[in-house]
């Protein structure tokens, strides 16, 4: 899909020639078993690690209304982990009927301590599996091998779908699925392989944001006047923000959370982007990604790893407003090879999304406080860019960001 951004097809079937000219299929075969292994041992550990009454009792197996489908989640996880499993026989079959020597299972390292930071990481691990299986597909010469390796990219297409769901996030985003090389998707996977990191160390981090607002936080009688915040967005990307663009149109999932607060329209969308390693979405204490909002003194944690160079975004809501949201524009993770950590809450920004008129925090009829909980794309609209709202409403009366949000990052 490179050549689609760059409004060219041509480039990204030049490089696709260039790389099948040393790849063989045997190479693709042990490439694609490589990853096959690493999904297999990750739901292997986890159905290990956590029983069939921790699933059903987690935020993700609720987001389920049926309780066939809520009650059958850890079954499902087993069938996913079933499949895996039938595509590493397969895998290894082929490559020694080929007169190949099949690839072993590594020892791995996956970092998630909930069932929910768990669904998160299968989304984002699936999702890689379907976009090493579209890039290396066109490079293979077999039409047997082809037909085999096509039969499990679909395969690895639905269980993506499915822990998205598990997220609340759109299970079909785009129209279109990125297809990452196979040096992208190493630099992914190698972060989960033990002693295999590339050529970037990895490290481990977590976030803990809290709501620090308090009554009389801003001028207003609505809510007593603390500031809710929606349940954060957040991604580890490398180059342009795949969330926001400050000075651009905002893209519809940021607008849906500067609105209104739900966060799977955008988790898809990060999810998704090329640039992005990891991403997920924080549930509130109650244990929901949707609602109801982080409230004064609560606090979310979400973790991942990360390589020098990498940068963080966080998407909020600051729910007594129009269309506003706090965010990173691009937090660097690390100086050199020097891990950030403490308090990042003054690297964040309030911005006003642009995509509704405003009446100043905790005012007016058409901030969210004050809307039908489900209701979205309410009050008269606009068509500006994203922009710092002190910059667009000099006017208004705008807590800083310390007095309403705490964002400390914590090197593990």
């Amino acid at each position: 899909m490179d050549g689609e951004e760059d409004g060219d097809g041509d480039g990204e079937e030049e490089g696709m020639d260039d790389e099948s000219e040393d790849v063989s299929d045997l190479d693709v075969l042990n490439y694609a078993l490589t990853l096959e292994h690493l999904e297999a041992a990750y739901y292997d550990e986890f159905l290990e690690e956590y029983s069939e009454h921790d699933v059903e009792r987690s935020a993700a197996a609720r987001v389920f209304a049926d309780p066939g489908s809520r009650f059958g989640t850890y079954q499902r996880i087993e069938t996913v982990r079933n499949h895996e499993e039938a595509h590493v026989e397969a895998l290894t079959a082929t490559i020694e009927d080929l007169g190949g020597e099949p690839v072993e299972s590594l020892e791995y390292d996956f970092p998630y301590e909930s069932v929910e930071e768990f669904a998160e990481l299968s989304a984002t691990i699936e999702a890689v599996g379907v976009s090493a299986y579209a890039s290396a597909a066109p490079l293979i010469d077999s039409d047997d091998v082809l037909a085999a390796a096509l039969s499990i990219h679909s395969v690895e297409a639905r269980h993506t779908a499915y822990f998205r769901v598990l997220n609340t996030t759109s299970p079909f985003p785009n129209a279109f699925d990125p297809a990452r090389s196979m040096d992208e998707v190493v630099e992914i996977a190698s972060q989960f392989i033990v002693g295999m990191d590339g050529d970037r160390a990895t490290q481990g981090f977590s976030v803990h944001l809290e709501n620090v607002s308090e009554p009389g936080t801003i001028d207003s009688d609505r809510a007593m006047g603390v500031v809710p915040l929606s349940p954060p967005v957040w991604a580890v990307f490398t180059g342009e923000n795949p969330a926001f663009v400050v000075g651009e149109d905002a893209n519809a999932g940021t607008e849906i959370v500067a609105e209104d607060g739900f966060p799977a329209e955008l988790a898809g969308i990060v999810a998704d982007a090329e640039s992005v390693s990891m991403s997920g979405v924080a549930p509130s204490p109650g244990g929901s990604l949707e609602a109801p909002a982080l409230g004064p003194g609560e606090s979310v944690e979400f973790s991942f790893d990360a390589s020098p160079g990498d940068m963080l975004t966080v998407e909020t809501m600051f729910v007594q407003s129009n269309d506003w949201f706090y965010g990173f524009d691009g937090l660097e993770l690390f100086d050199e090879d020097e891990p950030l950590e403490g308090d990042v809450t003054d690297h964040l920004g309030l911005y006003d999304v642009g995509t509704e008129e405003d009446t100043a925090p905790g005012t007016g009829e058409f901030q969210k406080p004050v809307q039908d909980p489900e209701a979205m794309d309410v009050g008269p609209g606009e068509d500006e860019p994203i922009q710092l709202a002190e910059e667009r409403h000099p006017d208004f009366d705008i807590p800083d960001a310390s007095e309403v949000i705490e964002v400390t990052v914590i090197p593990e």
